[in-house]
């Protein structure tokens, strides 16, 4: 064999263990949001076939035709028990439907908002606060909702007790949008050496890009924290 057709052979093997990797995550998932309840046998035969992919794959035998023979009958008979559920149960864990529902919700109401309060949000405070920063902290707290449900829904893994997570994700939001603005405005006040902002716009981005993105908010919050523990020594 080649060294080429032994590259080509080893990606098939990724690609095939890749597949089964996430078929078996996809299966397990299933099974914890309650799909096998009534049938628990049905689970164990799309078992069996992800179980016999990985064996043809890595056996002392390896046959990859087998292994995605393997692959392709899990998928089948799993998009078969799916697709008979309940429809409650595809709308919930199938497309998440009630958590988009619940998202789609708060965002509408959070832009209903803005447009006709948006004079008495822009002058109103909330713990020295503008009310706009918790808004589009908000805000960016269901659009990371909404991309990491549709993340989840596309691998079909989302799991029925991350509901919570959901819920108070756009809370969660609008209080690191606020905690952003604060860190902003503190810089602002040390380099400007001046109060007012000319325009809100760029605080409000920032809010939202908060709210978004929890990980980079608190990666912000942590890095501020070490900078004021260094100076206090």
């Amino acid at each position: 064999m080649s060294e080429k057709e032994r590259a080509m052979m080893d990606e098939d093997v990724i690609d095939v263990k890749e597949q089964l990797d996430k078929l078996h995550d996809a299966l397990d998932i299933a099974a914890e949001n309650g799909l096998f309840k009534n049938d628990s046998t049905q689970y164990l035969t799309i078992l069996n076939y992800i179980m016999e992919g990985y064996k043809n794959l890595y056996g002392e035998n390896q046959n990859i035709v087998e292994a995605k023979r393997n692959f392709s009958l899990a998928y089948f008979n799993f998009n078969k028990v799916v697709n008979s559920s309940s429809r409650w149960w595809q709308f919930k864990y199938s497309h998440g439907g009630h958590i988009a529902i619940y998202l789609y919700g708060v965002l509408i109401s959070a832009v209903v908002a803005w447009i006709f309060y948006n004079p008495l949000l822009l002058r109103s405070d909330l713990f020295w606060v503008p009310s706009y920063a918790y808004l589009w902290g908000l805000i960016g707290g269901v659009l990371q909702g909404l991309w990491w449900l549709w993340q989840h829904v596309s691998d079909l893994s989302l799991r029925r007790h991350w509901f919570l997570w959901f819920l108070i994700l756009p809370i969660a939001g609008a209080i690191l949008g606020a905690l952003s603005y604060l860190i902003f405005f503190t810089g602002f006040i040390a380099a400007a050496n001046r109060t007012n902002l000319e325009s809100p716009y760029f605080p409000m981005l920032l809010s939202a890009l908060a709210g978004f993105s929890s990980r980079w908010a608190v990666q912000l919050l942590d890095r501020l924290t070490k900078i004021l523990s260094m100076e206090t020594k």
